[in-house]
């Protein structure tokens, strides 16, 4: 039997129809003649809660989907190549597809009233002209036939493409608040790292600068969780305030990591607090001495993480994904054994 993940928090999700992703499901809605509406989720998403405990709690929600859609639920972490295929622009996406898999539209997040009138103009369209939504969902299945027949191995790179991504990711970056993009602003470890590797091998002050405004704007707003230690996923602001308070162990390897590289070259104490403080998150909240291995994520909970580390004690805890994945691992292992001899622990 499989088991579907819900919200932690009180939610009535359960009483739509849900199947798993699979043959049986649209052989159902072939046979039926319904749309099939595919829900991707992850445990650690906040507004994916809410879709599960609003949205998918609401009876008429729950009725108009189980006598008119054929309901398939999908993690995003389990499947990354559906959520790859069928995302809409986030999470929660509510994609609705035909019985052959083709997408015809989707949305994220919706409250109750929107989502109904949503899923009645869907049903509407299927019932009365479901020749074109076929037609629009081979067009879409077409264009991205096309974008990968575009991609190409192409000739072998050339000298000048580590200037040019050096030159992107100055474009890009933010030089009021530090960082790149603006919001939500996301820390985007993996720059993050090329921006160490550049103030390092270059020594131009320029890259420099960079890497310590947005260090330092990153570990001492809201951001990071100063009394348990790790990063939140994102920020609504620019500014790295109104943070998404999921933690993931991938982000949180990575910027650890970047600290503590960062603290090589700069010579910075705090960056060494904060990476092995991090470290000190990730160990105590997310590794499992059981299997052994490091969980996937921490889910939101603003109530939780607006307490000090005194008053936490008495609340539970944000759940924890009881997942384990081979590339979050991996990622926690070298960063132990980089941290063991640099931290001396």
């Amino acid at each position: 039997m499989v088991s579907f993940r819900f919200s932690p928090n009180p939610n009535l999700a359960s009483q739509i129809n849900w199947l798993p992703w699979g043959e049986a499901a649209f052989s159902k809605a072939q046979t039926e003649n319904k749309p099939v509406l595919l829900s991707i989720s992850a445990v650690w998403c906040y507004w994916c809660h809410v879709m599960d405990e609003t949205s998918y709690s609401d009876p008429d929600v729950a009725q108009l989907i189980n006598q008119n859609f054929v309901a398939v639920r999908v993690d995003n972490d389990h499947r990354p190549d559906l959520n790859s295929r069928y995302n809409v622009g986030g999470w929660p996406t509510t994609a609705f597809l035909t019985g052959h898999g083709g997408l015809i539209g989707g949305a994220t997040y919706l409250p109750p009233d929107q989502f109904l009138s949503m899923l009645s103009e869907l049903r509407q369209a299927y019932e009365e002209d479901r020749a074109d939504l076929y037609d629009q969902a081979r067009g879409l299945l077409r264009q991205r036939q096309e974008r990968v027949g575009r991609i190409t191995a192409g000739p072998e790179l050339e000298d000048s493409l580590p200037d040019h991504v050096a030159r992107s990711l100055a474009g890009a970056y933010d030089a009021i608040n530090g960082g790149f993009g603006q919001e939500p602003k996301f820390p985007n470890g993996p720059i993050l790292q090329y921006l160490v590797h550049l103030a390092r091998t270059t020594g131009e002050d320029f890259y420099r600068s960079m890497l310590v405004k947005s260090l330092d704007n990153m570990s001492s707003g809201p951001l990071y969780d100063a009394e348990e230690g790790g990063f939140f996923r994102n920020t609504g602001n620019a500014d790295w305030t109104d943070p998404q308070r999921e933690k993931l162990l991938e982000d949180n390897v990575i910027l650890a990591q970047v600290y503590l590289d960062a603290c090589s070259i700069l010579d910075r104490e705090d960056y060494r607090q904060v990476a092995s403080q991090t470290i000190d998150y990730i160990m105590a909240s997310l590794f499992d001495k059981a299997i052994p291995g490091f969980r996937g994520s921490q889910g939101a909970h603003s109530d939780y993480f607006d307490l000090p580390a005194s008053s936490r004690m008495e609340q539970n805890r944000p759940a924890v994904d009881p997942s384990c994945y081979c590339n979050g691992n991996a990622q926690a292992v070298s960063l132990l054994l980089d941290a063991a001899w640099r931290l001396g622990r």
